[in-house]
């Protein structure tokens, strides 16, 4: 085998300079050429990326002939192009970057560096089986206690990604095969974990196949510990709602959305409506009460209560027997047996919207949002959630609600102010007037919109006389009344926004449920469809309460969106994108 083309290290390398040491290299390759040009642009990559010019070190790379590089050099020419792949979010590229590699010729510390690098590239485009497979790959090659831990912890998350039917499909080998009982336990817990019974006489099954297995049990013993118990044939589901106050308008929506989806489902269950009432002055509420009677009278599960104060209560019983439901969550991040938390929270929005704009490589963003407590709970979430996706927020700026002229705020917002003092310091400076046009912020990605539909029709077209012409907005549903108006919407054109599928007429029209309550409802259907479609799916989400509360990675398609149980029992929604055009939301696909 040839021997790779020598090259002089370079001291700025030595000395940990890597600036300096990538701009060398790259004038060391400028002056030969051949296998020494490839080398020294490979070098000249790597110190970029060292000194963390990513897009640098990548323009560096793709200069390169990596026919001219020596095997050992093209090795490290893949996995330099596989991390800046991962980098940037593109697990194909990484992919790509790395079938250049002969595994086979590698050491085997090499072979674990491209292995865990597929592995995250394989997380990245949601293939599951290779993921899991990858892993399979390294438990066969890493020796340390730990590292075997941790990939056997990926190696289960990605098989309980994928369906039984999946895991049956593809189980590579059979008993008593180390890798094929991976596949085999997966898929136990996966077919089998809303029917406890069974799933108990599977694992003895798969015990007396397996012996010997590494699977720890911890891994599975969670999942079956945890999560609720509901029998297959459920004939009485209990609905707590109230019957008067503030929330009965509400309410009434949500039990005609329930109503309508057991009839459209056929379901031979009994439905039983329980008023919970709440003392307008004390605050005190019969929630206890209607929930033990519930119980009692043979309720196999819960649905409700509604109001926030009414789901603290229920919180504090001391034994919630039977699985419940609510309607909506306690501001507290604690896990409650049996209690499973459902709602419309605007906080989960705007994570959404802030994992979007990741999704979408923005790095840097501004925040309008108005003055009061609801604005800064979402302004909050949203920051919260975009430095944890290593984003940053340059500026957040409140307006008045009860104002229609935002120039005073707006200005400050888009740098319009520092543009305009440029300008006159610089006619100072040369004495005389200059032609002048303001130029907005610079540096900024994206800008995210907190309002309520009357104030975003006001703030949109403000904002793009501001000059944010073509800044993207990126904002949650709350600007859109649900109710497709083109003449009146035509002031949000360019907004994009996250939305329950229900609001997508092309996602929503051949749901039976759908079609139901907007024949039933004419009038009022589609002001109310964020909370016909929270009851719709209250309802749908009872057969799947098992294996959801147990398997975070399951989900269930619903009319408000992708619906999972996280860990703390908080139902999470994964919703749909969609832009203004002429007025109408077209949804992004």
């Amino acid at each position: 085998m040839t021997k790779p083309a020598q090259i002089e290290t370079l001291s700025s390398e030595l000395s940990g300079q890597y600036r300096e040491a990538a701009e060398e290299y790259a004038q060391l390759a400028l002056t030969n050429d051949g296998a020494e040009q490839a080398a020294y642009q490979l070098k000249a990559a790597q110190m970029y990326w060292q000194s963390g010019q990513v897009e640098q070190s990548q323009q560096s790379l793709e200069q390169i002939k990596l026919s001219l590089l020596h095997p050992s050099r093209r090795y490290e020419a893949a996995i330099l192009g596989a991390n800046i792949a991962l980098f940037n979010s593109d697990g194909e590229r990484a992919l790509k970057a790395l079938s250049n590699v002969q595994e086979k010729d590698l050491a085997a510390q090499n072979l674990k560096s491209v292995l865990k690098l597929q592995a995250d590239a394989y997380t990245l485009t949601g293939n599951w089986l290779e993921k899991a497979n990858t892993h399979l790959k390294l438990e066969k090659i890493l020796t340390d206690a730990d590292a075997l831990k941790n990939n056997r912890e990926a190696l289960w998350q990605a098989l309980m990604q994928m369906t039984p039917q999946a895991l049956d499909l593809f189980n590579p080998g059979y008993p008593p095969a180390e890798d094929s009982g991976w596949f085999a336990l997966a898929y136990n817990i996966k077919a089998y974990q809303d029917n406890p019974e069974v799933l108990a006489v599977a694992l003895e099954d798969w015990k007396r196949s397996y012996p010997n297995h590494p699977a720890d049990p911890a891994l599975y013993q969670k999942t079956l510990a945890s999560g609720t118990h509901i029998p297959k044939d459920i004939n009485n589901i209990a609905v707590l709602l109230p019957h008067s106050g503030p929330f009965v308008e509400a309410a009434k929506i949500i039990k005609d959305a329930i109503i309508a989806a057991q009839y459209v489902s056929g379901s031979t269950a009994q439905l039983h409506f329980y008023d919970i009432e709440t003392d307008a002055i004390s605050g005190q509420n019969n929630v206890l009460t209607q929930y033990d009677a519930a119980v009692a009278e043979g309720a196999s599960v819960v649905i409700g209560p509604l109001q926030k104060s009414s789901v603290e209560t229920l919180a504090t019983h001391p034994d919630l027997s039977v699985p419940v439901l609510a309607l909506n969550r306690t501001d507290d991040e604690q896990t409650y047996k049996n209690l499973y938390q459902f709602g419309l929270a605007p906080e989960d929005e705007a994570v959404a919207v802030a994992t979007y704009a990741k999704q979408l490589g923005y790095k840097r963003s501004i925040v309008l949002a108005p003055s009061n407590d609801w604005g800064q709970r979402i302004t909050s979430a949203f920051t919260t959630q975009w430095r944890k996706e290593g984003g940053s927020t340059l500026i957040v700026s409140n307006y008045n609600e009860a104002e229609n002229d935002f120039r005073d705020t707006l200005i400050p917002l888009m740098g319009l102010n520092e543009s305009e003092q440029r300008y006159k310091s610089l006619q100072g400076t040369l004495g005389r007037s200059l032609d002048f046009e303001p130029r907005r912020r610079e540096g900024v990605d994206f800008l995210f919109l907190v309002a309520r539909p009357l104030k975003a029709r006001q703030l949109v077209p403000q904002l793009k006389y501001h000059r944010s012409g073509q800044l993207p907005l990126l904002a949650t549903s709350h600007v859109y009344s649900g109710q497709a108006d083109p003449q009146q919407n035509i002031d949000l054109n360019d907004l994009v926004i996250s939305d329950i599928p229900w609001v997508f007429e092309e996602l929503a029209s051949e749901d039976p449920v759908y079609q139901s309550l907007k024949n039933q409802s004419p009038e009022n259907f589609t002001s109310a469809i964020r909370l016909y479609a929270l009851g719709v799916d209250a309802y749908k989400l009872i057969p799947q309460l098992n294996t959801l509360s147990r398997d975070p990675t399951s989900s269930m398609e619903g009319a408000t969106g992708s619906l999972s149980i996280n860990a703390l029992g908080h139902v999470t929604r994964k919703m749909r994108w969609g832009k203004f055009e002429q007025g109408e939301l077209k949804l992004i696909k």
